[in-house]
């Protein structure tokens, strides 16, 4: 099974807390154990006494009931006597809902509150009798009273009602890891059933088959997740460490430079300006400025970012290159007593002593 086949089109209309994770309990058994590391046992969702443990291979997975009279405890993993104080069930109040047919005395298509709902967001439409549970969309509650969803500020949520608990947390064991379908180097973590969006330290990312943290280089990530881009360090001096400020030349290409600025929180800038110089200009380091190509010395490629054939050699105003897909593929000599003029494009006895081709 394709890992993130069953969730990528709830992904992408997610919210960053939402969609995926919050449509855990949603979702099936098999999508579910996809964002959990392997081998992992937890609470079937809606459920007091049936339990889910993912497989190793991410293809097999097993399900089973506890015996009668016993329900299922996700912190121990195993089942024990409903009748423990151990055996607290997250369910036990929408269980008891769906015995209680709230839509019994309601006339057909009317909207009432929710009483599991834990952040005011859920309602129920009446159809036929039957129950049919919803949420309201994002930044939306459910006002009991006109009996249709409006924003935070029409109706205030009850306090015993605004302890938000995660629909991916309720069937799982207290501090478990999630791994973040989007953010290679994020993960989720359940404590006290409330979802919390956690970062892995510099350089390291989560890896979605171990549960946890592991160096860049060695890490497998949830199939959708991608790992950040490298941090631009062009504005940190790698010899002394400290942060450079102010203009500097591209050490790519002889037409482009970067504007470093001001340290932040001791921090050197990793989003510099990268700016490039009109055609026929390179930047001058010396002058701060963009000058004609010829009165620059750059011991770069003059190939990159040109439309001319042949370029000047640094250092030798008789040599040429030739350009070919923006790089310098092959060299020439003019003869004895002849000097290349880039401008002409062709070999000349007139020296013009051109700085970029000066020693």
């Amino acid at each position: 099974m394709n890992r993130a086949s069953g969730v990528l089109s709830l992904l992408f209309v997610a919210s960053a807390l939402g969609g995926v994770i919050e449509d855990f309990e949603y979702l099936s058994v098999a999508e579910m154990c996809d964002l959990l590391p392997q081998e992992t046992s937890f609470l079937r969702p809606n459920t007091c006494d049936n339990w889910v443990r993912c497989a190793s291979n991410y293809s097999v997975l097993e399900q089973g009931g506890c015996a009668a009279g016993l329900n299922y405890n996700k912190e121990l993993g195993r089942c024990i006597l409903a009748s423990s104080s151990a055996a607290v069930c997250p369910y036990a109040d929408s269980i008891a809902d769906k015995a209680t047919n709230l839509c019994a005395n309601e006339t057909e298509g009317a909207f009432i509150v929710d009483p599991s709902s834990s952040d005011c967001r859920g309602y129920i439409l009446c159809k036929s009798h039957k129950q049919i549970k919803a949420n309201c969309p994002n930044e939306l509650i459910f006002h009991p009273v006109s009996r249709s969803c409006v924003y935070e500020k029409q109706y205030r949520c009850p306090i015993s009602q605004t302890k938000k608990t995660s629909p991916a947390c309720r069937s799982l064991p207290n501090n478990t890891r999630l791994a973040d379908p989007v953010h290679c180097d994020q993960y989720y973590e359940c404590v006290s059933e409330v979802l919390h969006s956690r970062a892995c330290p510099v350089a390291s990312a989560y890896d979605a088959n171990l549960g946890y943290c592991v160096d860049v280089a060695e890490v497998s990530c949830y199939e959708s997740a991608a790992l950040p881009e490298p941090e631009n360090t062009f504005c940190l001096d790698s010899a002394t460490g400290s942060a450079r400020v102010g203009y500097f030349a591209d050490d790519e290409s002889c037409s482009h430079y970067y504007i470093c600025g001001s340290p932040v929180a001791g921090k050197h800038d990793t989003e510099p300006k990268h700016l490039s110089c009109p055609l026929g200009q390179y930047f001058d380091f010396e002058k701060l400025s963009c000058r004609d190509r010829l009165n620059v010395r750059c011991q770069l490629d003059r190939c990159v970012g040109t439309n001319i054939t042949y370029v000047n050699v640094a250092g030798d105003c008789q040599s040429y290159g030739r350009c070919s897909g923006g790089v310098t593929v092959s060299l020439g000599q003019c003869p004895t007593g002849y000097y290349f003029d880039e401008r002409n494009q062709g070999c000349t006895q007139t020296n013009y002593h051109n700085i970029a081709c000066s020693v």
